[in-house]
């Protein structure tokens, strides 16, 4: 049996799993992920990510329930079904996939069920929204190789429940380079008090598969990852067990919180020769209110916190919906910030000084916000 279990105040709560498929029909399943894309990308990546299309019409007229797009240029095809019996699933993302890589970016963007108007559309939404770094060109060129290159395409397929015999049928294909995962949910519904649905996103059968060959990344990627490799090797020699993250070849790196939509990052912004790095704590809930209001609640011992970090820091909004406590610093290019060694050291301090500071004041206001 699969339970969750919910603590509220001194009361405790025990769900059973319920069939998903019981009352809700696979259209349900469909508006909610097409609303909500993060629900299942974050068992597949660390991008951030957006719903391309939504029951993208192909030319031969099949129709794809789903198409994502993350913010490196990555391709996501997703297939969403209630039951357990996938193999026509599976084969649909198949022939999907074989129709959008005879298709340009061009003719995509004219299809029918696309949201944006044109790729540079998609790109500077990353930009204005999520404070993405990567270049036009590069993000372009990733989207080609998707469209050109099978390897480089990720089919998904989404259920409640994922049998046996489709996760032996996804496994044979990964092993030739066909780069399909299954996804399933564990579902909980809460009747007492407020009622809520809980939802519990599982990666099925990726332990049992051999990793598909990493991706080629390109030389500002490289670089970033060179630079987040040494820094957060450094973190963890003075606070150990705090993350057992790895850098990626991301424009930022996440340290954890211990909590949901917070964390505290190390990130570059802008482009050279203007580029700058920054420390950040981020408050990112879909709930703006939220967001608000833990920044006020920092925001009321700025003095305070200032006076322990040494420095001055902003405390306010970024992208639409989120907040942050920040550090920055100009670095002009990449190449400079991988030869100062101060830069470094500067970086690796202040976020101990940071984490050590307001880690704290952040247990005390999720305790005070969210009870």
């Amino acid at each position: 049996m699969v339970y969750a279990v919910i603590k509220d105040g001194n009361q405790i709560e025990i769900l059973e799993e319920e069939d998903f498929s019981a009352d809700k029909n696979e259209e349900y399943l469909h508006k909610l992920i097409e609303t909500n894309p993060y629900i299942i990308s974050k068992e597949i990546t660390e991008n951030n990510v957006v719903t391309l299309g939504s029951k993208l019409r192909l030319p031969s007229g099949g129709e794809l329930d789903l198409l994502l797009l993350d913010s490196n240029g990555n391709i996501v095809l997703v297939e969403l079904k209630r039951g357990e019996g996938h193999r026509k699933a599976i084969a649909q993302l198949l022939d999907y996939a074989s129709e959008l890589q005879e298709m340009s970016i061009e003719t995509l963007f004219d299809s029918s069920g696309i949201k944006f108007q044109s790729l540079n559309d998609v790109y500077n939404f990353f930009r204005e929204n999520f404070r993405e770094e990567i270049l036009y060109d590069e993000f372009e060129e990733n989207v080609k190789n998707c469209l050109n290159d099978h390897r480089s395409l990720l089919l998904l397929l989404v259920s409640y429940k994922i049998g046996e015999d489709t996760a032996r049928l996804v496994n044979w294909l990964r092993k030739f380079g066909v780069d399909i995962k299954c996804i399933e949910f564990s579902y909980f519904k809460r009747r007492k008090k407020e009622e809520k649905e809980i939802f519990v996103p599982k990666l099925v059968g990726v332990e049992e598969i051999k990793p598909l060959k990493q991706k080629k990344i390109t030389q500002i990627q490289e670089k970033y990852l060179r630079f987040f490799t040494e820094i957060l090797s450094r973190f963890k020699e003075i606070k150990p067990g705090i993350t057992e993250r790895k850098a990626l070849p991301d424009s930022w790196l996440h340290i954890p919180a211990g909590y949901n939509a917070i964390h505290f990052e190390w990130y570059f912004t802008g482009r050279e020769p203007e580029k700058n790095f920054g420390i950040a704590l981020h408050f990112e809930h879909q709930d703006e209110e939220e967001n608000e209001k833990f920044l006020k609640y920092f925001e009321s011992r700025k003095k305070e916190i200032e006076d322990k970090i040494g420095d001055k820091l902003y405390f306010g909004k970024f992208a639409k919906k989120w907040r942050e406590i920040c550090i920055e610093r100009r670095i002009k290019t990449l190449d400079e910030a991988l030869a100062d060694e101060e830069l470094k050291s500067w970086a690796v301090d202040t976020m101990v000084k940071l984490y050590d500071t307001l880690k704290p004041m952040l247990d005390e206001a999720v305790r005070e916000i969210r009870g």
